[in-house]
C-alpha cells in the first residue's frame, strides 16, 4: 500500500508542476506580446516626434504699425486684431505648444494700413494683380522640415497674396502641408483651393482648419481637438 500511495503522490505532483510550468510559460508569453505592443506604440509616437515641423504664418499684426496701440479699439465686427498676438498668431502658437514645433512669421517689406478697411482695399488690388509682395527674413534650413502648418486669414476669399510668395520661395516638393485659416463670414473660399494650385503635386496637404474671427481667442479647445485628429 505504501508503494502505491506514492506511485499516486508522484503522479499527483507531476500534474502540479506541469499545470505551473503552463502557467509560467502562458504568463511569459503575455509579458512578451505586452512588451511587443509597447515597444511598437513607442515607435509610432517616435515616428510623430521625429517629424521636424515649422509653423508659418501671416498675421496682420505683425505686418502694419500701430503709432498709438493704447488708441486702438478692436473692430467688434470683423474682429480682426490690429494688436499683437493676431489671430492666426494666436492659433500658431497653441499649434507650437501642442507640436513643440518652431515658428516663423511671414513678414512684408512694405507694411499695411492699420486701418481694417484700408489694409483690406490694399489686399485687394494685390489679389486683382496677382501680386507677389517682397517679403523680409526667410527660412534658411526648409529642407530641415518634413511638416509645415500654414496659416494666414482669409482676404478677399484666398489667401494674402504674401502667403503665395512664401510659398512659392521655397522648394517643398514632398512636404505636408497643413493650412489653417481665420475668416469672416466667408468661411475658407477658396484659400485651400487657391494653395493646392501653386504648391508641388506631390505635396499632401492635409485637412485645414477654419477658424470664424470672432471665435479665434475662445477656439482653442477646438483647435486641440483638429490637431488630436492629425495625429498630433
Amino acid at each position: 500500500m505504501n508503494v502505491f500511495i506514492k506511485k499516486i503522490i508522484f503522479v499527483l505532483l507531476s500534474i502540479i508542476m506541469l499545470s505551473c510550468t503552463n502557467n509560467d510559460t502562458q504568463k511569459k508569453d503575455y509579458i512578451v506580446d505586452s512588451l511587443e505592443t509597447s515597444q511598437n506604440i513607442n515607435a509610432l509616437n517616435v515616428s510623430n516626434t521625429q517629424n521636424k515641423i515649422l509653423i508659418a504664418y501671416f498675421t496682420w499684426s505683425d505686418n502694419t504699425v500701430v503709432e498709438n496701440p493704447d488708441s486702438i479699439d478692436v473692430d467688434a465686427e470683423t474682429s480682426a486684431s490690429v494688436l499683437s498676438p493676431g489671430n492666426a498668431e494666436l492659433i500658431a502658437n497653441w499649434i507650437a505648444e501642442k507640436t513643440g514645433g518652431d515658428l516663423f512669421s511671414i513678414k512684408t517689406q512694405n507694411k499695411y494700413s492699420s486701418d481694417y478697411d484700408e489694409c483690406l482695399n490694399q489686399a485687394r488690388k494685390e489679389r486683382d494683380n496677382n501680386e507677389r509682395p517682397a517679403l523680409v527674413g526667410r527660412v534658411n534650413n526648409i529642407d530641415d522640415y518634413d511638416v509645415i502648418f500654414l496659416g494666414f486669414p482669409n482676404w478677399w476669399y484666398t489667401c494674402p497674396m504674401a502667403v503665395f510668395t512664401f510659398v512659392e520661395s521655397y522648394d517643398l516638393e514632398g512636404k505636408t502641408i497643413i493650412p489653417f485659416c481665420t475668416h469672416g463670414t466667408g468661411g475658407l473660399s477658396r484659400t485651400i483651393r487657391d494653395l493646392k494650385n501653386i504648391l508641388p503635386e506631390n505635396c499632401e496637404v492635409l485637412e485645414a482648419i477654419g477658424v470664424y474671427r470672432p471665435e479665434v481667442k475662445n477656439s482653442k479647445s477646438r483647435v486641440l481637438d483638429w490637431l488630436r485628429k492629425l495625429g498630433y
